[in-house]
C-alpha cells in the first residue's frame, strides 16, 4: 500500500482536538429553587446511569474518529501495490463477434466495464492509452492520466461489423513487443481468429464460449453457359459441441417467395462447401438465412443482390464475318456476354481499318487508320511474348498457342499500350486510344493462321470485348465485410448507414446492401460478415494470460463510503438520543 499524496496524512493530527471536545466538562451554572427535593430525585436517577451514558459518549467518540480517519486516508490517495507500475496501452476487441451474446452482457460489453474499472482503480496513478482493435487498430485515446478522459474515451467506442485483420493483428504485434516501458493489455472474447500472439502480450479473456453457427462463405452468380441458371454457393460453420438441426432458406426478397428451404445436419467445425443450382433464377434482391437458435444472429443472414445479364451488342464489319458471327452467336445462345446487332452496337469487331465510332477490336491492319502507321509487308513471327504480364487480356490466353500468320510490320501511335510483340520486337497485340476511341489491334491475319479454328479465337474476343466495356471487374452478387473494393472514377458508393466514398479504394465495413453509381449505371451489391474466425466461438483462441493489474473501485471511494457510513449511523443514534 503507497499513499500518493502522504503529506494529507498529517491532517490526522486533527483527531486530537476532536476527542478533546467529548471529554470537555460544562460547569453548570448555579441557580436558586425552591423545589429542591425535585431535583435531588433526578439528580439520583442521572446518577444510575452516567456509567452507561459515558460508554455511549465514548462509542460515539470512536465513531467520528473512524469517520474523520477515513476521510483523511481517503485524502491521501491510496493505492495497493498490484503490478509494477509502468504505463499501460488497453486494447479492447471491437471485432464482429465482440457482439455475440445476451444484450448487456456482450464481451464487448464487459471488455467496455472492465476498462472503466481499470481506469478507476488507477486514479490518475500511471497514464494510460486506450485503443480499439478490429480491420485496424485505432488509438481512441492517448497515454493520459486523467480518469475523466480515460473515461470518457471507453465510453465512446462502439462494435465494429468486420472482423480481426491481418495487418491489424501484426500492428499489435509489434505493440507488444515494441518496448519495456510500457505493458500491452488486450481485452478480448478470444475470437476471430487471434492467434500465435506473442508472449508479451497480456490477454484479458471475457464472457463464456458461446454456442452458434453461421454462414462463412457465400456467392450468388449466373453459370456461364446456361441461361437463366444461377448458382448458390455456400458453406457453413458450427461451434455448437453436438450434431444440431438446422434450415437453410435461401428467399427472393423481390417476390417474397421462397425459393428453397433445406434441411440441413451441421458438424462441429467448418463444413464442406456446397452449391445450390436454381432453375429460372430472376436478377434482384435475394437472402440466404440459415435456421438455427443460437448465441450470435448477424452470421445467420447473408443479402445479395444477383445482377442482370447485359449483353454486349456487337457489330460486325469483316470479310470472314461469318466465324465472327458463328463465335458472337455462341456468346449470345448460351446466355454469355455479346449479343450481335446491326445498330446502336457498344461494340465494333472489325478486320482492317474500322469504320464508326464504336470501341473496336481490329483483327489483320489494313490500309491507313489512325491506330497504326507505316504498314508494311507480312513478316513471319516465331515466339510471341507478353510485354503487360497480367493485363485483363492476357490473363487468359497462352500465347505460345497462337499462331500470328500474316503479321505485318507496323508502327503504333504514341501513347499505345503494347501487350505483346514478336521476338524481333514487332507489336502483336496493343491498345490505343485516338479521338476518344479505344482499339485494340491484334496484328495478325486470323485466315491464313486459321485462326478461327482456334480455342483461343473466343477467348480473345470475349476479354477484350470486356475489357473495352470495362466489364472485366464484374461486381459480385455480396462481398465478406472488411473487404477493401476500388470504386472506378466517376463513382460514388453508397454503403447501407448512408455514407457516400468518392473514386478509389473503399472499405466495405457495414453489412447491409451498398449501391454504386457509375456513369449511366447503378450497381448494388449485398455485404455480409462471412468469416469463420467470428463465428466458430468454440473457444480455441488466446487463453487469459494477464498480470496482476489495478481493477475495481479505487481505495479512496471506499473510505469515503465508509465515513458516510458512520456519519450516518452517528447521526440516527444522536437523534435517538435526543428523543428519550
Amino acid at each position: 500500500m503507497t499513499f500518493l499524496a502522504p503529506g494529507m496524512l498529517w491532517a490526522l493530527l486533527a483527531l486530537v482536538p476532536l476527542a478533546a471536545i467529548f471529554f470537555l466538562k460544562v460547569r453548570p451554572r448555579r441557580k436558586l429553587t425552591n423545589a429542591f427535593f425535585l431535583w435531588q430525585k433526578v439528580f439520583e436517577e442521572k446518577k444510575s446511569s452516567s456509567l452507561f451514558r459515558r460508554l455511549r459518549d465514548l462509542f460515539s467518540l470512536i465513531l467520528m474518529l473512524l469517520a474523520a480517519a477515513a476521510i483523511v486516508f481517503a485524502m491521501s490517495r491510496p493505492q495497493v501495490d498490484q503490478d509494477d507500475g509502468r504505463d499501460l496501452l488497453v486494447v479492447i476487441d471491437v471485432s464482429a463477434s465482440m457482439s455475440a451474446g445476451a444484450s448487456g452482457n456482450t464481451g464487448l460489453d464487459l471488455a467496455l466495464r472492465e476498462a472503466e474499472d481499470i481506469v478507476r482503480a488507477l486514479n490518475g496513478t500511471r497514464r494510460m492509452a486506450l485503443a480499439s482493435l478490429a480491420d485496424q487498430l485505432e488509438f481512441v485515446s492517448h497515454l493520459s492520466d486523467s480518469p475523466r478522459d480515460l473515461l470518457r474515451a471507453v465510453r465512446s467506442i462502439e462494435p465494429r461489423e468486420v472482423p480481426i485483420s491481418e495487418n491489424a493483428r501484426q500492428t499489435l504485434q509489434e505493440y507488444a513487443k515494441g518496448g519495456e516501458d510500457y505493458r500491452v493489455i488486450l481485452l478480448t472474447d478470444g475470437h476471430g481468429g487471434l492467434s500465435n500472439l506473442p508472449e508479451s502480450l497480456e490477454v484479458m479473456r471475457l464472457g463464456e464460449d458461446l454456442k452458434n453457427a453461421g454462414l462463412v462463405d457465400a456467392d450468388f452468380a449466373w453459370i456461364p453457359g446456361q441461361a437463366n441458371r444461377a448458382g448458390f454457393f455456400y458453406r457453413v460453420a458450427s461451434s455448437f459441441p453436438e450434431v444440431k438441426q438446422a434450415e437453410l432458406e435461401l428467399r427472393n426478397v423481390e417476390t417474397g417467395r421462397i425459393v428453397r428451404l433445406l434441411p440441413m445436419t451441421l458438424e462441429p467445425g467448418l463444413s464442406e462447401p456446397r452449391v445450390i443450382e436454381l432453375g429460372e433464377a430472376s436478377p434482384g434482391r435475394w437472402m440466404a438465412s440459415l435456421n438455427v437458435v443460437d448465441d450470435f444472429l448477424k452470421d445467420n443472414v447473408v443479402e445479395m443482390v444477383l445482377p442482370e445479364r447485359r449483353k454486349i451488342p456487337v457489330r460486325i464489319a469483316a470479310s470472314q464475318a461469318y466465324f465472327f458471327q458463328r463465335c458472337v452467336e455462341a456468346f449470345d445462345f448460351a446466355g454469355g456476354l455479346l449479343q450481335q446487332v446491326e445498330e446502336a452496337a457498344e461494340l465494333l469487331v472489325a478486320e482492317g481499318a474500322p469504320d464508326g465510332k464504336e470501341p473496336a477490336l481490329i483483327f489483320g491492319p489494313k490500309g491507313d487508320s489512325p491506330y497504326w502507321s507505316d504498314l508494311g509487308d507480312p513478316v513471319e513471327v516465331l515466339t510471341a511474348r507478353a510485354v503487360a504480364e497480367g493485363h485483363p487480356i492476357l490473363k487468359h490466353l497462352d500465347l505460345d498457342g497462337l499462331s500470328f500468320a500474316g503479321a505485318r510490320v507496323l508502327t503504333p501511335p504514341e501513347g499505345a499500350i503494347i501487350l505483346a510483340t514478336s521476338e524481333s520486337g514487332l507489336p502483336l497485340i496493343y491498345k490505343s486510344t485516338q479521338d476518344g476511341r479505344s482499339a485494340i489491334v491484334v496484328n495478325l491475319d486470323p485466315a491464313q493462321g486459321e485462326f478461327f479454328l482456334s480455342p483461343w479465337f473466343p477467348v480473345l474476343v470475349h476479354d477484350c470485348a470486356r475489357h473495352l466495356k470495362s466489364r472485366e471487374g464484374e461486381w459480385r452478387a455480396v462481398y465478406p465485410a472488411g473487404t477493401v473494393v476500388t470504386v472506378p472514377d466517376g463513382g460514388t458508393l453508397t454503403k447501407p448507414s448512408g455514407e457516400v466514398a468518392e473514386a478509389g479504394p473503399v472499405q466495405l465495413d457495414q453489412c447491409g446492401l451498398c449501391s454504386l453509381a457509375l456513369t449511366g449505371q447503378s450497381i448494388t451489391f449485398g455485404v455480409s460478415l462471412l468469416h469463420s474466425g467470428e463465428s466458430l466461438l468454440d473457444g480455441s483462441g488466446p487463453v487469459n494470460s494477464v498480470q496482476d493489474v489495478a481493477s475495481g473501485r479505487p481505495p479512496a471511494l471506499w473510505l469515503i463510503m465508509l465515513a458516510l457510513v458512520i456519519i450516518t449511523v452517528e447521526s440516527l443514534l444522536y437523534h435517538r438520543r435526543k428523543l428519550g
